[in-house]
């Protein structure tokens, strides 16, 4: 296992504590050896499946409080599984026109001033709290320093909260748009029946049916505008589909985004929206996570009658709760058919 271990440089494992031991002038004497290190190493990806598997098993075991309609949307609690399985997750990022992970990994001046700040030599006062010196604090290094423009990961929490509030066991669950695979996780961690259709990321969401031994699912190779089950089959139509520009994740053209505004909304939206009612059975829900983009909401509305919000809060930085402005909110829309 390498990507959560720490690293060893002539000998010596870079732990926390023997880095809070040295000197600033010692840690940047480390730099180029760990640049060395890294560029032999190569991007490294999660790679501890027993610590993926009980991270599932936890949240299996995790009970979602259904009485709150405002859900912290930090939570870590098997996110690692979609990192795992969801290499894809790790080349996409907020816009075309940013650097993913793997680009700026790959940028000999971005790895070295990532590895000095993970050295922690320009933190002032806490330059004595430090961590184990791992591949993992290389990307951890890129978002503290918001070198990347993140996509973000639906949290399997906020999925087994929606599915456990809105369905019952035994239901069919359908994801629209099945992502970096937070929802079939949250799904089948509560006994739901779960289909979901996505044309980049299905093969990755298979590996973890299969590796997890998760039951009673099936994810198709194919654009949630192309498919359509047999009428009134579904119990839940529930998914955070790609929001037009606002996150890039393929230069694919099976994405809607790749093919412009006029497809992405009066073919790939449109059509979803259509599948989804005519597959979903009456009085049942369409759940939409969706931010800044009313004519998508708008066509929902359409379709559905909107009866209910629930609240996504998201804390920047853990070092900002205090900070109004440090937090930001989205919304998930409850409709029913």
């Amino acid at each position: 296992m390498l990507f959560d271990d720490a690293i060893e440089i002539d000998g010596t494992k870079l732990t926390a504590h023997y880095i809070e031991s040295l000197s600033l002038n010692d840690r940047e004497k480390l730099i180029d050896p760990i640049f060395k290190y890294f560029r032999n190493l190569g991007f490294i990806f999660p790679d501890d499946i027993n610590k993926v598997k009980q991270s599932y098993k936890n949240l299996c075991l995790h009970v979602p409080d259904l009485s709150s309609k405002e859900l912290y949307n930090n939570s870590s609690l098997a996110t690692d599984v979609c990192k795992y399985f969801c290499h894809t997750f790790y080349y996409a990022t907020g816009d075309a026109k940013s650097r993913n992970m793997i680009e700026l990994f790959d940028n000999d001046d971005v790895l070295k001033r990532v590895i000095d700040n993970r050295l922690g030599r320009k933190w002032g006062d806490n330059t004595n709290q430090s961590f184990n010196f791992s591949p993992k604090m290389i990307i951890q290094g890129m978002r503290s320093m918001r070198l990347i423009n993140m996509t973000s990961i639906f949290k399997p929490s906020i999925a087994k909260y929606i599915c456990t509030k809105y369905s019952n066991e035994g239901d069919t669950v359908y994801d629209y748009s099945a992502g970096f695979c937070g929802r079939i996780l949250g799904a089948t961690s509560c006994n739901r029946r779960y289909i979901g259709t996505d044309p980049l990321t299905t093969d990755d969401i298979n590996k973890a049916i299969k590796e997890l031994e998760l039951k009673n699912c099936e994810v198709h190779k194919i654009g949630s505008e192309n498919f359509r089950l047999e009428e009134n089959s579904v119990d839940l139509c529930f998914s955070s589909p790609p929001y037009y520009n606002q996150e890039f994740y393929s230069k694919d053209e099976t994405q809607a985004y790749n093919k412009g505004e006029e497809y992405f909304f009066n073919v790939y939206w449109k059509k979803t929206l259509e599948n989804c009612k005519h597959m979903l059975k009456p009085g049942k829900k369409f759940i939409l996570n969706v931010k800044n983009q009313e004519k998508m909401l708008d066509m929902a509305k359409e379709m559905f009658i909107l009866e209910d919000e629930i609240l996504l809060k998201t804390v920047r930085s853990h070092l900002n709760k205090k900070n109004i402005s440090a937090v930001k909110h989205e919304s998930i829309y409850i409709f029913s058919n």
